[in-house]
């Protein structure tokens, strides 16, 4: 393929059952429209944008000849969902399922050859829905960050106490069901 044309991003939106997903869809240069390429669904870090590093690896991987999806997480970008900015594990990983649903409605993708790519965190929610999604038929992630032992561990800090912060995250939760406000930099301790 040639990379000499440059790669261009096509905004697209797609369904998360009520969510409207935000992506930016990207296709081989000098495509021809009468043939089905491979693709690719790639999942962003924890806190990105499809715009950061899936867009990068999305527009790459696309001069390798694949139509490639990069797509903003719900609750993240230009995707819907509240409370914004949530990183919800279990979404995330609907939202590559969705994303590959996307794929194979468009004729330019042979369906028998989708893949997943994730960065960083969005390596860990790929290898996590490889097990049930079958219709990906190729799994790889880049900087792999393992959010399963980060959860059963706990975050490697200096001085981190796991039971403290749990303690203060039922506090809040328990004030703000008690309908008083808690912002995001103070603890529960801290709320009216």
């Amino acid at each position: 393929m040639s990379t000499s044309v440059t790669i261009q991003a096509t905004k697209v939106t797609f369904p998360n059952q009520l969510t409207s997903m935000a992506g930016s869809l990207f296709a081989p240069p000098n495509m021809d429209k009468t043939k089905k390429y491979p693709a690719l669904a790639v999942a962003h870090p924890f806190g990105g944008v499809k715009e950061q590093t899936a867009g990068i690896y999305a527009r790459k991987m696309a001069e390798k000849g694949y139509v490639t999806l990069a797509f903003d997480a719900s609750h993240q970008g230009e995707s819907g969902g509240y409370p914004r900015d949530t990183e919800n594990p279990a979404e995330r990983m609907e939202n590559i399922r969705c994303a590959i649903d996307y794929l194979t409605t468009l004729p330019i993708v042979d369906e028998d050859r989708v893949g997943l790519l994730g960065v960083c965190a969005g390596g860990s929610y790929v290898m996590a829905v490889a097990p049930t999604e079958m219709r990906a038929k190729a799994i790889a992630s880049v900087s792999l960050w393992d959010l399963r032992v980060t959860a059963r561990e706990g975050w490697p800090a200096p001085q981190y106490d796991r039971t403290s912060v749990l303690v203060e995250i039922g506090k809040q939760r328990t004030a703000e069901a008690r309908g008083l406000t808690v912002p995001r930099h103070r603890s529960a301790r801290a709320a009216p």
